[in-house]
């Protein structure tokens, strides 16, 4: 019981967390290259494992050995963090450009139709389950992690205290960002035709390309 507010203040915080701009905007990219819900819950889960493991080891440091991290520091991941969004949304918006071809496949299984939607580039999903960790793992050296992981993680007399509460963060932010990217895999395997997926990429992408301009823009004016 004596862990029971860090418990609870870690879930909730990870939760509330996961939905910054930046973060929805990089999975959401992501997942509509690869439509399909369970893949894009995993994608989800990879990036707050990722985000999770950064904060853990910078957070267990802090309390460890009392030091923080250096404002130039934060600023660079910052600054990375808008490039990655930059790099991300031209990503997505050169498959669209390039028209890379998406096959929409229906059948049945006992009387169920199913939809399936792939391209025929191979060997995408591990790339890319690869690429959602580093994505995360970027993520937790920038942003409000530093005040809503790090400080408080920092005033903590326990280490201990200071893991259950990062852990629960981290299983917070994995949960969210999860059910987030599972829900929009789903959704997009519920349009209809191709033009419609091209569309959901086409807008994601802009959209992480714009946040990571003005991410950058941002960092620079600061």
């Amino acid at each position: 019981m004596e862990y029971l507010p860090s418990v609870l203040a870690g879930f909730i915080l990870g939760c509330i967390h996961a939905f910054d701009v930046d973060h929805v905007g990089a999975v959401t990219a992501f997942v509509s290259k690869n439509p399909n819900s369970r893949e894009a819950a995993r994608f989800g889960i990879l990036w707050g494992l990722g985000h999770t493991t950064i904060l853990l080891v910078l957070g267990l440091l802090s309390i460890a050995f009392r030091f923080v991290i250096p404002p130039m520091v934060e600023s660079a991941a910052e600054l990375l963090v808008g490039v990655m969004l930059v790099a991300i949304g031209a990503w997505v918006l050169r498959g669209v450009f390039k028209k890379q071809r998406v096959h929409i496949h229906k059948h049945q299984h006992d009387g169920v139709e199913h939809i399936h939607i792939h391209s025929h580039k191979q060997g995408a999903h591990h790339h890319h389950s690869h690429s959602m960790f580093l994505v995360g793992a970027t993520h937790g050296f920038a942003g409000s992690a530093a005040v809503m992981v790090i400080i408080p993680v920092a005033l903590s007399q326990s280490i201990l205290g200071a893991a259950v509460y990062l852990v629960l963060f981290g299983i917070g932010t994995m949960a969210a960002m999860g059910l987030f990217a599972f829900l929009i895999g789903e959704m997009a395997l519920r349009m209809k035709g191709e033009t419609t997926l091209r569309v959901l990429q086409g807008v994601s992408g802009t959209a992480s390309l714009s946040i990571g301009l003005v991410w950058i823009g941002g960092v620079l004016a600061g």
